[in-house]
């Protein structure tokens, strides 16, 4: 990976936002954020020192196949590209997050006395953020799952703390912007406080925590894995990485935007514009990515969009994704893990998970002559366990719907709900569950059971299982056989 000292303190304030703050401007004037499209060197991740450069570099040796033009797709966040998103990518706590972040939006008087009071040493705000910020560059904990824990509580509890208690004139200032409300209108303190917490505690700390992940992932060798796998996917046709043949792949110029989006969500050092970010790059692969004999539009399921971000990361050649995905599940607050950011977050650690087994699974695949089909449930995606399919019982029409969910590894029932949920926009979630199916035989599952070692464990003593999501009250007669 390219050492870039200086770089590692992007942008980041608070998640998804669209005005950028000064050092974001300041660092692209300089240069920081420039692109060299779909490079092939290394990862799009910048580490700062003092990681030692000479580790990642040589990760992705450079090459011609994948090369992109110089010019670096312009990044300057506008309203018109918000207003282009995908409707389905405008969650709402997402974008009520990003309304706190226009400038002279709402809140904006109490973000900026908030910050405020973190400059002023004297109050017992900036000193609890100090003293915690110093114990975790000194503390000897050098799981970055473990720091990133102790962070989101910590965030959480200065938060809960400003609300209860205040400080100075906190209290006024929230009153000063209640005023203003019309009877329509409320004051969301949660995602205003949300951003400036990060700005107050994940900046400064981001440096000590990705440090922090390279030192392990190196030592688990799950970066190099990552990159070998991507090195060897490189040298695979698509529909070896299973994007079907009526599926028309992203151009370059398009690929060049994709990427952008995968450099900025690296670069930036809070995780809701991280989050924003990817989300952005989804958009746009579904605004770019067309299928041929298509009357109108398509939306793509996990089947066809997993295996086509797996393509996307291999030629952005982003060997930190699974950095960058733990990074965002550590340090988002769970509200924001529910919904589409989830699912597409999950998405990306699927994906992740798919590729580092991709070789292994495909020289198996290989030597036993069978063929790589990632669509029907039994091939690659099934093997990776990267996706789960779900027969959701239409009760109103009397049939069956099947959905696949992109699924991280050891997800919980619990998770697989909240997915599946928002989904089928389920709007009471309290009153189903998700089943077991075994010849038309169901079993509900406990919330901390994985469904993916289930069905594995079922595959290896040659028994099909299917999972149902149902009202736990209604009564199905399933069909024995489940196996299509």
């Amino acid at each position: 990976m390219r050492s870039d000292a200086g770089k590692s303190d992007s942008s980041g304030n608070s998640g998804s936002r669209v005005s950028a703050y000064d050092n974001v401007t300041n660092q692209q004037t300089n240069g920081a954020s420039t692109l060299s499209h779909i490079s092939d060197d290394d990862t799009q991740t910048i580490f700062s020192e003092p990681w030692d450069s000479s580790r990642w570099e040589t990760l992705l040796e450079r090459g011609d196949d994948w090369q992109r033009g110089e010019e670096r797709v312009n990044m300057v966040r506008t309203k018109s590209f918000r207003e282009r998103l995908d409707p389905f990518l405008c969650a709402p706590r997402l974008a009520a997050l990003q309304k706190t972040r226009d400038s002279g939006g709402t809140g904006a008087s109490i973000r900026s006395y908030t910050l405020q009071l973190a400059a002023d040493k004297t109050t017992v705000f900036a000193q609890t953020i100090d003293n915690f910020i110093s114990c975790t560059r000194e503390s000897k904990e050098a799981r970055p799952q473990i720091v990133m824990r102790n962070m989101r509580q910590f965030m959480t509890g200065m938060k809960n703390y400003l609300v209860t208690h205040g400080e100075r004139e906190f209290e006024r200032q929230v009153e000063k912007e209640r005023n203003k409300l019309k009877s329509t209108e409320f004051l969301n303190l949660d995602a205003i406080l949300e951003g400036v917490m990060h700005k107050l505690v994940v900046r400064p700390l981001k440096e000590h925590l990705y440090k922090l992940f390279v030192d392990e992932y190196s030592d688990t060798g799950a970066i190099q894995l990552l990159a070998e796998n991507i090195k060897y996917a490189r040298t695979k046709h698509p529909k070896d990485i299973g994007i079907r043949p009526n599926i028309i792949l992203p151009s370059e110029e398009a690929m060049d935007e994709i990427c952008s989006y995968l450099q900025l969500l690296q670069d930036v050092d809070s995780p809701l514009e991280k989050l924003e970010s990817l989300l952005k790059s989804i958009a746009s692969i579904f605004k770019t990515v067309k299928v041929s004999n298509s009357k109108g539009g398509m939306m793509l399921g996990a089947d066809d969009f997993l295996p086509l971000f797996v393509w996307v990361l291999v030629q952005s050649g982003m060997v930190a994704a699974e950095i960058e995905a733990d990074y965002m599940w550590g340090l988002l607050h769970p509200s924001l893990l529910s919904g589409e950011g989830g699912y597409y977050l999950t998405t990306l650690s699927s994906a992740v998970h798919v590729l580092k087994s991709f070789r292994a699974c495909s020289e198996e695949y290989t030597a036993s002559g069978a063929s790589l089909n990632w669509g029907t449930g039994s091939g690659p995606l099934a093997e990776f366990r990267s996706v789960l399919k779900i027969v959701v019982p239409d009760e109103r029409n009397g049939s069956i719907l099947t959905k696949t969910l992109p699924i991280r590894p050891n997800m919980t029932t619990k998770d697989v709900c909240k997915i599946i949920a928002h989904k089928v926009r389920i709007t009471n979630p309290q009153d189903y569950a998700l089943y077991k199916l075994i010849d038309g035989e169901e079993t509900i599952l406990a919330d901390s059971e994985c469904p993916q070692d289930i069905k594995g464990n079922l595959s290896d003593t040659g028994k099909h299982c299917m999972f149902a999501y149902k009202r736990i009250d209604a009564k199905i007669a399933w069909p024995k056989n489940t196996s299509q």
